[in-house]
């Protein structure tokens, strides 16, 4: 006798529904597309337990004939397709007829359900794929299933689901898609007896934003309408000022089915470019609307990707129709542009003269103001203005200069001007970097150094000179490595430093985010942060860890809750090294930002103490080392 047997049913069925079903978040997800095809205009989701040990649906849809109820939960039994031709024009959110099958393999599941054309509703009740029951009962119009017990009867699948807070954030993840996709359904969405979520169903977009995520979003967002090749797009955009660290904040829709396609992600971030700062990442909701024939709908189970029969097409449409947006509303235009010389000088006159020297303007309130100048963390500050008389190694001579007459705040120096301040002494120990850019440097691997300051290029690089080298030094990287030392060293030791503020900060958060903070309050704590709870989805932040000045502590905040929300499954000393080198990230000088002088010999003789300067606490290198040598044979000198 062979070795290949036919699997029971039974067997078949649970290995299907490993297929579909790889956690509650699964299941609502299947359950509600259901409903939305069912014509509800109200969805209810209550969990407990992460939605583990229990999870109800409650929709007003049109509810199953009394004669479809036993025939729903056989495996690929499905009202919404008929033929194979069907499959080249899916509008359903489901079709494969596989969803309750699975779900009721691996669960114990209770429907009841009654259609409008009936007077008396039925209940179901199935364990494990097997139907117990079927009966009668009052039943409004429309369809409630409960399911109890996920993975009861497949341990090896119960084992591997996460913490009952994580898998409701999957949950809540899907609620959130689903009614950002359906504005004109009412979704409500209940977690151990707790309402979360509650959107109107108005049929409005914005006022969807509003109810998921806050005032703050939907006071900055524009809408996205642009039509093309019989293809539509349409959402709304985040101005940068809501920008994010993460795109934990961008849903993408085809015929408003959410999915990830690397094309739609690739078309947003190119069209937003040269409207928000480098690693931001806009909040973005946009649908496109496209015949059912030019994409494929059935290549993934969780139906999460889709291919189009033409990317080109889909590329333009969502590039034009995200820069249009952003072009066309004047809340993102320049405030450079149309304006006239003669008019921005006297504009200048009347403010500020400093206006002149920064080159840089804000609107705010319709007023011209000139940007904040930034300001070091105090330490470097106050470092930057005590610069003691130094010895000056030169290629020809040695003189003793004083920097107080030599350096003066606010003056332009010539090449021949520029002063040469010495290299702090420095030990050997602890200067050895496994990267292959620093293959040959040596700023620290001698003693008695000295460093002659060159001045700084594009707003971004500081070059210096070490005997026969040039050194170009990126000012943010070199800058975070510094604060993320400080910031380490203050949070491992027992003195909290805090800033208080003169007016506290109010955060809105998503549940899921609120909880985060919630458990990590500990790190926010000891870091210097001060928070409070104002309501029950928004923090108010009353002190802020002492580290800098002009820096935007809510948008800092944002950022470390969405890189906390990404770093949930790593162990605490792992959590803590990424919560603190973001931190140091946000607080630390940005490329294309301007230092005077003394800012910048204070922040390198500040770096070349430290034990290792050579790369920020993300792996970015702070220096480049360019030899004399190299320099001359490329003029061919050599």
């Amino acid at each position: 006798m062979g070795s290949i047997v036919l699997l029971d049913e039974h067997t078949i069925n649970k290995i299907a529904a490993g297929e579909v079903v790889d956690r509650p978040a699964s299941i609502v997800k299947e359950l509600v597309e259901n409903s939305i095809d069912a014509k509800a205009t109200a969805i209810t989701v209550e969990i407990q337990k992460g939605g583990i040990s229990y999870i109800k649906i409650t929709d007003n849809g049109v509810g199953f004939a009394s004669d479809d109820i036993e025939l729903a939960f056989e495996r690929h039994a499905t009202s919404k397709i008929r033929k194979e031709e069907d499959l080249l024009h899916i509008t359903s959110m489901g079709f494969r007829g596989e969803a309750l099958a699975s779900i009721a393999a691996i669960s114990k599941v209770t429907l009841i359900s009654r259609n409008e054309k009936e007077e008396i509703g039925r209940r179901a009740y199935v364990e494990a794929g097997n139907i117990k029951s079927i009966e009668q009962v009052a039943s409004n119009i429309g369809t409630k299933i409960e399911v109890r017990d996920v993975f009861y009867n497949v341990p090896a699948r119960f084992k591997f689901l996460k913490k009952d807070f994580t898998e409701a954030g999957y949950i809540e993840d899907v609620i959130i898609r689903t009614a950002i996709a359906n504005p004109h359904i009412s979704f409500k969405y209940i977690n151990n007896g707790k309402t979360i979520i509650q959107t109107s169903g108005n049929g409005d977009l914005s006022s969807t934003v509003y109810d998921i995520f806050g005032k703050e979003i939907y006071q900055n967002i524009v809408p996205i309408s642009y039509e093309s090749n019989d293809m539509k797009a349409e959402g709304v955009i985040g101005l940068p000022n809501i920008s994010r660290s993460t795109r934990s904040h961008q849903f993408t829709y085809i015929n408003s089915r959410y999915i990830k396609n690397k094309t739609l992600s690739t078309a947003i971030e190119k069209a937003c470019e040269q409207k928000y700062a480098i690693n931001k990442f806009a909040f973005v909701i946009l649908n496109v609307s496209i015949n059912p024939e030019h994409i494929d709908v059935n290549v993934h189970p969780a139906k999460l990707e889709v291919k189009f029969d033409d990317e080109s097409k889909i590329f333009d449409l969502v590039y034009y129709a995200v820069r249009y947006a952003l072009e066309s509303n004047e809340r993102t235009i320049s405030p450079f542009t149309n304006i006239k010389p003669v008019e921005t000088v006297n504009k200048i006159e009347q403010i500020s003269k400093d206006l002149l020297n920064n080159g840089v303007i804000k609107k705010e309130n319709n007023e011209y103001i000139p940007e904040k100048k930034f300001d070091f963390s105090r330490e470097i500050k106050k470092q930057a203005e005590i610069i003691k008389p130094v010895s000056v190694i030169n290629d020809e001579t040695t003189e003793e200069y004083n920097t107080n007459t030599q350096i003066k705040e606010n003056k332009t120096y010539t090449p021949e001007e520029i002063p040469d301040i010495p290299l702090v002494e420095t030990k050997e120990e602890n200067n050895v970097v496994n990267n292959n850019y620093y293959e040959n440097v040596d700023i620290l691997e001698k003693e008695e150094l000295a460093y002659k300051y060159v001045g700084q290029v594009f707003d971004t690089y500081i070059i210096i000179q070490i005997k026969d080298k040039m050194y170009i030094i990126d000012q943010h990287a070199a800058h975070e490595r510094l604060l993320y030392e400080q910031i380490k060293e203050a949070y491992y030791s027992k003195e909290k430093q805090s800033q208080l503020l003169l007016i506290p900060i109010l955060v809105e958060l998503l549940p899921k985010e609120k909880e985060i903070v919630d458990q990590n309050l500990d790190m926010f704590e000891k870091s210097g942060f001060i928070l409070e709870n104002f309501d029950e989805n928004t923090i108010k932040i009353s002190g802020v860890p002492n580290i800098g000045y002009d820096i935007e502590y809510k948008s800092m905040f944002k950022d470390i809750v969405d890189d906390l929300l990404g770093a949930s499954k790593t162990q605490k000393d792992e959590k803590e090294f990424r919560f603190l080198a973001t931190l140091a990230c946000k607080a630390a000088v940005k490329g294309r930002m301007k230092l005077d002088t003394k800012e910048q010999i204070a922040l390198i003789d500040q770096m070349v103490k430290l034990d290792n300067p050579f790369t920020c606490p993300h792996g970015r290198p702070t220096a480049y080392e360019i030899s004399k040598y190299e320099i001359e044979r490329r003029f061919l000198r050599k």
